[in-house]
């Protein structure tokens, strides 16, 4: 069975419960029509009960006259109930005919635009915004949450989920909730403003909870429908939405992941395991976890589009051991050739990388090191982990997938806004000049032990202090109201000492780097 049969398309759940809704809502007009027929014969029953009584009194008999008036009150007491039943019968038949059509949203419509700008305008705003900049906090973190559970509930809207209304109504307890624990946190705590910022919050809990058109709008179940089949029978299907969805995952994930594995390749050159140079002061490596990596993130697409389909193809014509030494071969070749590729485009200067000193490098751009971990991580992925993950993905139903797409692709979104995309420095040329020479100076430099990397720091600190010194001394220099003479012997002490703390540091001036100036900067 392959997994084009075993998912359903994107938008085909649900079809069944939209029909029934029309046919009751049909069912309901029907019943109205008869009540209000019964309704008419209660009228009159009462009406000939009426003319009966009226009889009764005039031919003097007053226990019979008696007997006539109570039958015509009961008679009309029956025909106001029947009347009242097909008063709200006609009402619920009116609602349903009027909720019957999936299509119109109504106010939810404009709530689902909401969302779609909000999420629009952090990504905007996340575009603008430097990631040196970027405060994180609880507050932050929140508010990325709550995108994605509105980027859920957008998804939710356009598939008519029924799930939708209470996921709503909790995603807006959650965010009154979380902005109010933040406020009280941080000691902001004021319960106008709270409510003052938590009122279209308010207004989608109260809403969702009581409005007809949600109710009956949103009428879809959530397909559990999923494929059970051996492991020989998995074929994966290379169309379709469900392959580019998982293609689209996959990138954004292995994106992320390859920062994490580029970090642990760091380590072990730190540990001495492997050959190689890396640098400490990286902000882009160390400090954000979640800056992608798209080389990564691409390989991954690259082995499902062409590796593993030629993996598989080796296996059905070739020996088995000859269809892993050759899909091991194409694998490392073919990394190695996208990372050559990449090299000349983005690191034609050495700036982010240089292998020069490794065995078997060429241009400095790759090696034979490199090529051997990039064939051993591409065929685990190739042989194992991506058929292991289609598998595990076919057996979950198509509608849970999409939603957890929806919500992999806004943290996509906000990764790539934030670090992908950099802002124009906000310094001047000459700050800028400055700050690239102090950033490559902090480059680790080939051949440098860790206690002469750390020597080195100390004295890129104190020539930073000396000039600060310098500027200093312009100031008391310029100052005509005080005492100069005392605070300039202070500043000249300072600069001796610093001095001499340089020259026991064995650093009378900063050595140049190799390399040139890195491009992992943080500006």
């Amino acid at each position: 069975m392959t997994t084009r049969g075993v998912i359903d398309n994107a938008l085909t759940g649900g079809r069944v419960d939209r029909a029934k809704i029309t046919q009751e809502a049909q069912r309901d007009a029907t019943e109205a029509v008869e009540a209000v027929g019964v309704a008419l014969e209660a009228d009159e029953v009462a009406d000939e009960a009426m003319r009966l009584a009226d009889i009764a009194e005039k031919s003097g008999n007053r226990e019979r006259a008696k007997r006539a008036r109570k039958r015509e009150r009961e008679a009309r007491k029956a025909a106001r109930k029947q009347h009242r039943e097909a008063t709200k019968a006609a009402k619920q038949a009116y609602d349903a005919i009027k909720f019957s059509a999936p299509n119109k949203l109504g106010l939810m419509r404009v709530v689902q635009v909401l969302f779609a700008l909000d999420i629009i305008w952090t990504l905007l705003y996340l575009l603008i915004t430097s990631r040196d900049a970027m405060v994180y906090n609880v507050a932050t973190i929140a508010d990325w949450i709550t995108m994605l559970l509105e980027g859920i509930a957008f998804w939710m809207f356009l598939n008519r989920y029924k799930i939708a209304r209470p996921f709503v109504m909790g995603m807006a307890v959650f965010t009154l909730v979380a902005r109010a624990a933040v406020d009280l946190a941080t000691g902001q705590f004021n319960p106008f403003l709270l409510s003052f910022s938590g009122v279209f919050n308010v207004f989608l809990l109260f809403y969702f909870a009581f409005s007809k058109r949600v109710r009956a709008v949103l009428v879809n179940d959530i397909s559990d429908h999923t494929g059970v089949y051996d492991k020989e029978e998995l074929v994966i299907e290379r169309h379709g939405w469900p392959f580019v969805r998982n293609l689209i995952i996959y990138f954004i994930v292995f994106s992320v992941l390859g920062h994490w594995m580029e970090m642990a390749m760091c380590q072990l050159i730190i540990a001495g395991l492997v050959e190689g140079e890396y640098d400490p002061t990286n902000t882009m490596l160390w400090r954000d976890w979640l800056y992608p990596f798209p080389m990564e993130g691409a390989a991954v697409v690259v082995i499902a589009l062409a590796l593993y389909p030629f993996h598989v193809w080796l296996k059905r014509n070739k020996p088995t051991w000859m269809a892993y030494l050759v899909s091991f071969a194409s694998n490392a070749l073919l990394c190695t050739v996208i990372e050559f590729g990449m090299g000349l485009i983005v690191n034609a200067n050495h700036e982010l990388w240089d292998y020069s000193e490794n065995f078997g490098n060429i241009m400095g751009q790759v090696c034979l090191q490199n090529t051997m971990a990039f064939g051993v991580a591409a065929s685990l992925i190739t042989w194992f982990v991506y058929p292991a993950l289609e598998r595990r993905l076919a057996r979950v139903p198509c509608d849970i997938m999409n939603i957890a797409f929806v919500a992999i692709a806004i943290f996509g979104g906000i990764i790539w806004s934030l670090y992908i995309v950099e802002p124009p420095a906000s310094i001047s040329s000459e700050e800028q000049d400055v700050v690239l020479s102090v950033d490559t100076s902090r480059r680790r430099l080939k051949g440098e032990s860790d206690e002469e990397y750390e020597r080195r720091m100390v004295a890129i600190e104190l020539s930073m202090l000396t000039d600060d010194l310098e500027g200093l001394e312009e100031t008391i220099e310029s100052a005509s109201h005080i005492d100069k003479t005392e605070l300039q012997k202070e500043a000249e002490a300072i600069r001796e000492r610093v001095a001499e703390l340089q020259e026991k540091l064995g650093y009378d001036e900063l050595p140049e780097p190799e390399g040139g100036i890195s491009v992992t900067t943080t500006l």
